[in-house]
């Protein structure tokens, strides 16, 4: 028996909770039973869905993922809680590329009302970003029973039919669409399902991971799609599983249709990448616009459209971000602090940016903290910078960047020892060539500032921010050695900074990219 169906199994999921019909057709011998309704919340930067869980006895938040083939832990689920992790040998892949697979034993894990003791779990370990979340529960999991999404309510609820054959079972609406899945592949079994995009039938699927609705390069390029048509714009880089970056862009179709729904001027994603068998998949922004039921037992999904903008595509602050924001996610006010600032699908608002920054700063947001470390960095106040630092990452100790600032004010504070041990233990298991990792091992030694710099140009693409970044950190690192002769040199020999570079070093942010999991 698998590790996932020890959790069903174990647990009172599909077997012993106590019964209740959540609806009954005219056929009084079909009963739909609602074993669990578990609540759901957004997390992190890019307003993921996730449930709430535990991993070995302490509160854990896992991605609810219906297009990740399989459940696993990530290093904010295992770094904090120092679980030894061996290498399988074995990649995943995503949509920036590839990630090593690691396993690692835990002594109890939950996932909502079900639960396992003594086992193991594979361990990705390699994002485009440090992951808000400390596990991912993917198809095999969530699809062991029928499985209906309401974001509306923010819930989903698991379901198990008792004699309801070939039932209508969207017991909320008599009109909802059923669409019949292709096939369900048992190793991954989330369903696909043909769709048709200005008229022409591609494979989609829905990922509960995804932020946003998206279709591959290859097939937009097949119904018809030019990069150069009027409409379509730029949307920079995508990044997930895997380190590398993925060229996005969004485009207007004619119409999108799903069984008898059709969505006229769909605005999508387009993504330079490949999703396997699959050229479309339906994110968060449909299904926060739509009721989904995944009918497992009878392979069909029913869908019922809510109303709102069916592809939200997150082209300013919408409804349910400012309901979140209000209602003290943090997550959600760094959104709209970030929105607010930037003037995205908004008026540029600096005192709206603030209000929201502090409130999220208020409650303890890691990337709060993050921000606020770094400007206390960059103004010599080195024990608050430690000290928000730190906070940041307690909850998201895979930001790697901010490991290198902490160590960067510890060792201003004099506290170099203790800070080369912590910087040497945060990298133990990344790949040596693994951004920002030549910075780590030069600081530890392990590599010249000729060697640092030749690191930080061989990746093209990014070559340039690599290499500003490298000098800057440099040039932070000789000012906590006294040397202050070498930083001023460093600053002012940063050409890949831009002709704005201030002379104080300071972590540039983040680059801008939507974070999807899948």
């Amino acid at each position: 028996m698998t590790l996932l169906s020890r959790l069903f199994a174990c647990s009172v999921l599909l077997a012993t909770l106590p019964t209740h019909a959540a609806a009954e057709s005219e056929a009084k011998a079909c009963k739909y039973v609602n074993v669990a309704t578990v609540p759901l919340r957004y997390t992190g930067p890019s307003l993921e869905i996730t449930m709430e869980g535990s991993l070995n006895g302490t509160p854990a938040r896992l991605l609810v993922d219906t297009g990740a083939d399989f459940t696993v832990l990530t290093r904010t689920g295992t770094e904090p809680r120092d679980m030894s992790l061996w290498n399988t040998g074995s990649i995943a892949s995503g949509i920036g590329g590839f990630s090593r697979v690691y396993n690692t034993r835990f002594k109890e894990f939950r996932a909502g009302p079900a639960s396992a003791k003594n086992g193991t779990l594979r361990v990705l370990h390699d994002f485009g970003y440090a992951p808000s979340y400390d596990g991912i529960l993917g198809s095999p999991f969530l699809l062991q029973a029928d499985l209906e999404f309401v974001l509306a309510e923010k819930t989903i609820r698991f379901f198990r039919p008792v004699d309801c054959r070939d039932q209508f079972l969207a017991y909320w609406d008599p009109d909802a669409t059923v669409i019949p899945f292709d096939y369900s592949d048992s190793r991954a079994p989330n369903p696909r399902f043909t769709v048709l995009l200005n008229g022409k039938k591609l494979r989609a699927m829905i990922d509960s991971g995804a932020g946003t609705t998206s279709v591959t390069l290859a097939a937009a390029k097949r119904v018809g799609l030019k990069l150069d048509a009027p409409g379509v714009e730029r949307a920079g880089y995508r990044t997930g599983v895997g380190e590398a970056q993925v060229e996005s862009w969004v485009a207007i179709f004619d119409t999108l249709q799903l069984g008898a729904e059709t969505i006229r001027n769909a605005r999508v994603a387009v993504t330079n990448t490949l999703h396997h068998d699959v050229d479309m998949l339906l994110g968060a922004d449909f299904l926060r616009s739509h009721r989904v039921l995944f009918a497992m037992s009878q392979e069909k999904l029913y869908i019922s459209y809510l109303g709102g903008d069916p592809l939200g595509q997150r082209r300013g602050i919408e409804p349910w971000m400012l309901q979140e924001a209000e209602g003290g996610n943090t997550d959600a006010q760094m959104m709209l602090a970030a929105f607010y600032r930037a003037g995205y699908g908004v008026a540029r608002d600096p005192a709206q940016a603030k209000s929201w920054f502090d409130r999220a700063v208020a409650g303890n947001n890691p990337a709060a903290n993050f921000s606020v470390g770094r400007s206390h960095l960059s103004q010599r106040r080195y024990a608050e910078a430690a000290r928000h630092l730190r906070l940041g990452l307690e909850q998201l100790p895979g930001d790697r960047n901010a490991a290198l600032l902490l160590y960067l004010a510890r060792l201003h504070l004099g506290e170099g020892d203790a800070a080369k041990a912590d910087l040497q233990k945060a990298f133990a298991r990344d790949d040596k060539d693994q951004w920002p990792n030549p910075i780590a091992r030069h600081f530890l030694g392990k590599v010249s500032e000729e060697e640092l710099l030749e690191e930080a140009r061989d990746d093209k693409l990014r070559a340039k921010g690599q290499v500003c970044l490298a000098k800057t950190m440099m040039a932070e690192r000789a000012t906590a050695m006294g040397d202050s002769a070498k930083a001023q040199s460093l600053l002012f020999h940063r050409p890949e900074c831009g002709p704005s570079a201030a002379p104080r070093p300071a972590a540039p942010p983040p680059p801008a990219a939507t974070q999807e999991a899948t």
